[in-house]
């Protein structure tokens, strides 16, 4: 009885809590203290050749959005070809750019990246700009069909794989810019993490905070890249973006249920969280800053934070590992990212 009686007051405390809180972010808005940061840089993206990964919702159609009202040529690669379609139309709809189109491209399946990378470079022999942004969180456990596992392959292998095989075409442009749309999930892991993390074998994912740490996972070893690409393209911009706590679609496998808990917290989520519009502002940033500086972290208040650098026998490790999981020759990639070791699992 009294356990039941706890548990009635916990559930009260918490919804009063939130009510409150919600009613003081909207006295903030109402009284406009809460200003969302927007970025006001020059347009420099005009007649540029943009590819943007997951732009067929959240952060990724707003990115696709801006760059297209702005006169850029647009790629939107992504899963579902109707929706991908449906994307161009109303993207043409809200900006009257007619040069926006949709190529499919499924960052789980290495055959389908590779057959994206063929059908863009029969239309473009050039490419300015990479926004490397699509990604996944909570996904049910499991393996992808190159046995990899899921969110490490879509947020990071996936990643790799596409900037690799677009290299040449973003060598061949002017002020090329490749930009990861990443998170502070890259903070709540460590570099023992990810040596310790095996791509081939199936993550215990049985609580929120084991979802968590494989994301984290995924987004330090793009941190780790980036380094490697900022070291091996001198002439190429890399940025690493962080768009802060969004509410967008990558939480669709997140609280479900109809329990008054997870619908508290979706709740909490939609009224607290920023808007994608509000967390594509920090790669918008990166796209149309004047001479940025190649590796910097992009916060969610469009703040450049210098990192310290990664050791660079484990970037490189990292490189080599992914080569033998891609499946890529050594020679496509720089000289420094051929060591051996890789144990294969």
């Amino acid at each position: 009885m009294w356990k039941m009686i706890t548990v009635v007051l916990n559930y009260l405390a918490t919804t009063l809590r939130i009510i409150a809180d919600a009613a003081i972010l909207l006295l903030k808005r109402s009284l406009k203290l809460y200003r969302p940061v927007q970025c006001c840089c020059q347009n420099r993206v005009r007649g540029k050749v943009v590819v943007v990964t997951g732009a067929s919702s959240g952060i990724g159609f707003a990115i696709a959005q801006d760059l297209a009202s702005k006169g850029a040529r647009v790629y939107l690669a992504g899963r579902n070809i109707k929706t991908g379609q449906d994307t161009v139309l109303k993207l043409y709809k809200k900006t009257g750019n007619p040069a926006i189109h949709f190529l499919h491209l499924d960052l789980q399946d290495f055959s389908s990246i590779h057959s994206f990378v063929k059908s863009f470079l029969k239309c473009e022999n050039q490419l300015n700009i990479l926004v490397n942004n699509a990604a996944v969180f909570h996904h049910p456990a499991g393996l992808t069909t190159d046995q990899i596992e899921i969110t490490y392959q879509t947020n990071y292998l996936g990643v790799f794989l596409l900037t690799s095989l677009l290299q040449s075409a973003i060598r061949q442009s002017s002020n090329p810019r490749i930009v990861f749309v990443s998170s502070e999930a890259h903070k709540l892991v460590t570099l023992q993490d990810l040596v310790a993390f095996k791509p081939r074998q199936l993550s215990p994912l049985t609580t929120f905070s084991d979802y968590v740490k494989i994301y984290g996972i995924s987004k330090l070893a793009l941190h780790l890249y980036s380094q490697h690409l900022v070291e091996s393209l001198p002439g190429v911009y890399i940025g690493l973006t962080n768009p802060g706590n969004v509410w967008t679609p990558i939480y669709r496998h997140s609280w479900r249920s109809w329990s008054l808990k997870h619908v508290l917290i979706r709740l909490w989520c939609y009224i607290f969280m920023r808007d994608a519009q509000e967390g594509a502002q920090s790669t918008i940033h990166a796209l149309n800053a004047q001479n940025p500086h190649s590796g910097q972290y992009i916060n969610s208040f469009m703040v450049g934070e210098e990192k310290q650098p990664y050791d660079s026998s484990l970037v490189q490790r990292l490189v080599a590992d992914s080569v033998f999981l891609t499946g890529l020759p050594c020679s496509c990639l720089p000289q420094a990212a051929v060591v051996t070791g890789f144990d294969g699992s």
